[in-house]
């Protein structure tokens, strides 16, 4: 079933790879076509067991979803950076695309891992494709501290599947539910510390605090339909595999650091620093990027609760957050264009200057920012609500205060932006028009720098 589901990517592939000579603007078309079709042909194959209450296979809905949207909003992004080899962006594209949807539907430790790996690689290289100095240092920035967070991971990995070895069962003795039925045969502080090595490791892929440093710089310099694929897909699956191996093999509540209180923890600390640091932000796509720590760190609370209450409110608050978030990157990248700068000071007066990009950036900053009765402002009351039954009043302080530090902020941003008089100060050598032109036969590389200017 796994091989099925990775039908649309090798679709997607072999599209890239045989459209030498195809038009980029038929090929957009025609992969955000298959991409369609093939959310279409899953969503009705999986909906009676999405119908049933099957969890996974509302994850690998959602993750196919924001996949195609990233593939329409592609069709619009293109012909904006004409300097972007549109084949090999649909390559490296399709691979991330088919590491994501692994990730959704793997019912095992290790092959979660593998995936989470691979999607290091894949969505690295799409961010190097913007072809600018800036985006392969944040390429370079994130494909390594990702990968010593996952190096961690492994070692817990190790040390479960040793203390298993006696099964003799192969890869499948790191199925999660394998490991279920038989973690008490971990000895106690094995399991303990392969709990913190694989949280932690993990975890720097989730973008928890403080693993999250390679998380703004590749968000903000990735192109903004791979933006959205990140922000709104990976980050939630990451962490949905972190709760997966935590349930699997439970360490006891009294142990101070068990799974559930390391994310309890790393929650507590996203949601202060990616609160606070959207009060200091002049850059939108990292606007965008410590939003998603935020809204990470209050997702790993909701599973930290460990209380069926909390752990939907952990799963709506990511469904909600993959279809914001990944939306308002798609709409950053087209007014960073616009306006030839992604600097907060000079993308102003949208309200007047690009009415329809206006009431569709203020509708989604507001839902973003919790405002009733949108999504998140829903999920993020239940898991207000499981605090407050579990008593973890600490918790409940912190978050709360953010939430309400975190709407002040994107308020302000968001009045700013659609009324705020734009500076006069013209914008020199902006960061998102200044490509590498690439000669696709020798790969060699040479500036293009182009000025902008302030809008009239």
């Amino acid at each position: 079933m796994n091989i099925l589901f990775e039908m649309g990517p090798l679709c997607v592939l072999l599209v890239a790879f045989v459209g030498r000579r195809v038009h980029a603007n038929t090929l957009h078309a025609v992969i955000t076509g298959i991409v369609s079709l093939f959310f279409i042909v899953t969503a009705i194959w999986l909906f009676p067991l999405l119908f049933a209450g099957d969890f996974r296979s509302w994850i690998i809905l959602m993750t196919n979803l924001i996949a195609v949207t990233s593939a329409w909003d592609s069709i619009w992004w293109g012909p904006e950076h004409r300097h972007i080899n549109v084949r090999r962006y649909y390559v490296w594209w399709a691979l991330f695309w088919a590491s994501l949807i692994a990730i959704a539907s793997s019912n095992n430790l290790v092959f979660s891992w593998l995936a989470i790996e691979f999607s290091s690689l894949a969505s690295g290289a799409v961010i190097v494709e913007m072809g600018n100095r800036r985006a392969l240092e944040a390429a370079w920035k994130y494909i390594v501290i990702a990968s010593v967070g996952l190096f961690m991971a492994v070692i817990g990995i190790l040390f479960v599947y040793a203390s298993l070895r006696f099964q003799n069962l192969g890869w499948h003795t790191l199925d999660y539910t394998n490991i279920h039925a038989h973690y008490t045969s971990i000895p106690p502080l094995v399991r303990e510390l392969a709990t913190i090595l694989i949280v932690c490791g993990i975890g720097t892929k989730a973008g928890l605090v403080p693993f999250h440093t390679w998380l703004p710089d590749a968000h903000s310099e990735a192109p903004s339909p791979a933006s959205g694929l990140l922000s709104g897909v990976l980050l939630g699956l990451s962490l949905i595999t972190i709760d997966m191996y935590i349930r699997a093999a439970p360490v006891p509540s009294s142990t101070w650091l068990s799974g559930n209180h390391l994310l309890l923890l790393f929650g507590c600390l996203s949601v202060l620093v990616g609160t606070l640091a959207l009060l200091v932000q002049s850059d939108i796509k990292r606007l965008l990027a410590y939003s998603s720590i935020e809204q990470m760190g209050i997702t790993a609370v909701g599973f930290g609760i460990h209380t069926s209450l909390g752990y939907d409110a952990a799963l709506l608050q990511l469904g909600f957050h993959a279809v914001i978030k990944s939306s308002l990157f798609y709409l950053s990248g087209h007014l960073s264009i616009r306006y030839g700068s992604k600097r907060l000071k000079q993308i102003t007066n949208i309200a007047a200057m690009y009415r329809p990009l206006g009431v569709a950036w203020a509708i989604l900053m507001l839902a973003l920012a919790g405002l009733p009765p949108m999504g998140l402002a829903y999920s993020e009351w239940m898991i207000l609500l499981g605090l407050w039954q579990s008593h973890l009043w600490g918790v409940l302080v912190v978050v709360s205060l953010s939430l309400v530090l975190g709407f002040a902020a994107l308020v302000h941003h968001l009045m700013a932006g659609l009324w705020g008089a734009q500076t006069t100060a013209a914008v020199d050598h902006v960061e998102v028009a200044e490509p590498l032109v690439r000669d696709s036969a020798s790969f060699t590389t040479t500036p293009l720098t182009v000025t902008g200017g302030t809008h009239r």
